[in-house]
């Protein structure tokens, strides 16, 4: 149910505007608006503190505190604490990369071994010339010195050194490799003195990490500063008045006068009703297994219009359904509900949201009922019950399946012009959007005849009679008219509209048994791969340790494929093809009252 919103303005004195703002956010009841939003504005040292207060609190989340005893958490406000953590995590990539760098170098020079460069220096001042060269083996009589040494031999990159008091010649096919400026030892100590620095800066993100909590009160803090900052600077001043409007439910109005009654702050308030302009939030109050819908509307971003019906109920019942047909597998459905079911209490005391939980109980809920009822556990037939022999890749099977999927299609997209008509007023266009439901069911029939080849529920023989009602009545009263022709140009425009669609949208359902049938494939041929797998024999007993693995990976894809199918299939009938019928755009804003954050 959407709650109905009174439009607030709020009238007071300017010099206790903070004390206003305060009673506001103490009764977190007010929607506010800015009365001019392009004043609003947010200190940039705020959120800049935001931003960095973030990224910090995400960064210590990742960091697993090892030996925790021996840790202590780095002292200091929370502010350098953040400055610390961002610090740390810069120089760690900025050290390895230097690591990285100096092995790159190690390895070039690894080869010639260690050279004894100051040896070197001084026969060079001496006057000895001293080259190193790299090239093809053959190459090595071309090397013109007075003495000559083959480092590393190989067909086309061999090394070698050589040292003349004279001028040193060789052929073209060598090339000359500049000097190592340091001993290969020298840059070994380096690597260990910078992945020494990686390990303290590591210890140290551990403190930090002990300081998480306070982050976490640090970062509530600054949201609270920043929406403060923006709803102060949004209120419009006029010297010593100031004015601050917003929205307020209905059955909260007497509690937010009594606040400011309570706090003995003097303000004018009126209450109004919604303007025909007017957008107000939406605030939805469901019972607590509609509300489970709430998760996948914050995930989606969905939010419907305040001026909107409320399908939650509606959307949960059928998202449940259209799951338990895209896994359609009892064996996938009490794999995630029996745990979910037994960690449920202890999840919610340790901050898990309950909501969360109870939509996947229900969605694999579904999925374990239809599973049970059409023998299915884990790509397999099993008739647990000896009356229920039921079998979905027969072919009996499959065309049941096949028709409950139009069946429940139809009727679907019937209760969006069902719930059309309870918000209309009445008139004589009532009977026009009844022709589009009796429209839909004739849809209905014609598809059973084009794609099972056979009724299923409707008689084939109504199936006629039917178009040739629901046409009268949508060309007669879709706009209905005293102008007969005026009228029944109307209806015309909107069955050219509208037909091709009712036969798509109908037809779209049968996506819940195709999705649902490659699952259940994917399934047995994981199975038959590990059936290929031999038993293991272990103290006498033969053991299915190769199996294991294929079938926990294969079969946890295929859940994962699933949970993927009910966000691609289920959800977008809901969003697509009823909400198209219901008229429902979700264009809605979500109610965000102004409180304290916790």
């Amino acid at each position: 149910m959407i709650t109905r919103m009174k439009k607030l303005l709020l009238a007071a004195r300017t010099s206790e505007r903070e004390k206003v703002l305060e009673v506001l956010r103490f009764s977190e009841v007010v929607h506010v608006e800015p009365a001019e939003p392009a004043q609003v504005k947010v200190p940039a040292n705020v959120n800049e503190a935001l931003e960095d207060c973030f990224r910090a609190l995400n960064l210590l989340s990742q960091i697993t505190v090892k030996c925790g005893g021996d840790k202590l958490a780095t002292p200091g406000t929370p502010t350098r604490v953040v400055e610390e953590t961002l610090s740390h995590n810069r120089a760690i990539p900025e050290t390895r990369d230097k690591i990285a760098a100096l092995n790159r170098e190690l390895e070039e020079i690894a080869p010639w071994g260690e050279l004894g460069l100051k040896d070197i220096a001084v026969l060079k001042e001496s006057g000895l010339n001293i080259a190193l060269f790299k090239g093809p083996l053959d190459a090595y009589e071309s090397i013109e010195a007075e003495a000559t040494s083959l480092v590393k031999a190989e067909a086309e990159s061999s090394l070698f050194v050589a040292v003349s008091r004279t001028e040193i010649k060789t052929s073209d096919k060598l090339t000359a490799v500049a000097l190592p400026v340091r001993e290969m030892a020298q840059i070994r100590d380096e690597i260990l003195a910078c992945q020494r620095i990686v390990a303290e800066h590591e210890s140290a993100l551990e403190c930090l990490a002990l300081r998480r909590d306070d982050l976490e009160k640090h970062y509530r803090k600054l949201l609270n500063r920043k929406r403060y900052a923006e709803v102060e600077s949004g209120v419009h001043n006029a010297e010593e008045i100031f004015v601050l409007t917003g929205w307020c439910p209905e059955d909260a109005v007497d509690n937010l006068q009594k606040a400011f009654e309570d706090a003995v702050v003097n303000v004018g308030m009126n209450f109004e009703d919604p303007g025909e302009g007017d957008m107000p939030p939406t605030s939805l109050k469901n019972s607590p297994w509609a509300s489970s819908i709430a998760p996948l509307y914050d995930f989606m971003g969905l939010t419907p219009s305040y001026n909107e019906p409320d399908t939650s109920g509606l959307f949960l019942s059928m998202l449940t359904v259209f799951a338990a047909f895209l896994i359609a597998d009892a064996g996938y459905g009490l794999l995630v509900i029996l745990p979910l079911l037994f960690a449920y209490k202890p999840l919610v005391r340790r901050g898990a949201d309950p909501q969360f939980l109870r939509l996947g109980i229900f969605l694999f809920g579904g999925a374990f009922v239809y599973g049970v009822l059409t023998n299915a556990w884990f790509g397999e037939t099993y008739y647990l019950i000896d009356s229920n022999q039921f079998n979905p890749e027969t072919k009996n099977g499959s065309l049941l399946l096949k028709g409950l999927c139009f069946l429940m299609g139809t009727a679907h997209l019937t209760m969006a012009h069902l719930i059309k008509l309870r918000r209309r007023k009445i008139d004589l266009s009532i009977l026009g959007e009844a022709g589009w439901i009796v429209f839909l069911w004739a849809m209905y029939g014609l598809i059973c005849q084009l794609i099972l080849g056979s009724a299923f529920v409707l008689p084939t023989e109504w199936v006629v009679p039917m178009f040739k009602i629901s046409l009268a009545l949508i060309l007669l009263f879709t706009a209905p008219s005293f102008n007969i022709f005026k009228s029944a140009l109307a209806g015309f425009l909107s069955i050219l509209q509208n037909a091709s669609s009712a036969f798509s949208d109908v037809l779209s359902y049968i996506r819940l048994w195709a999705v649902g049938l490659a699952g259940g494939k994917m399934a047995q041929a994981f199975n038959n791969i590990a059936a290929m797998m031999p038993s293991v024999t272990l103290m006498g007993l033969s053991l299915p340790l190769l199996k294991l693995p294929i079938w926990i990976v294969g079969h946890g894809i295929n859940i994962i494929l699933g949970i993927i199918g009910i966000l691609a299939h289920g959800v977008r009938l809901n969003l697509l093809e009823f909400s198209n019928h219901l008229e429902l755009d979700w264009a809605g804003r979500k109610y965000d009252p102004f409180k304290e954050i916790r």
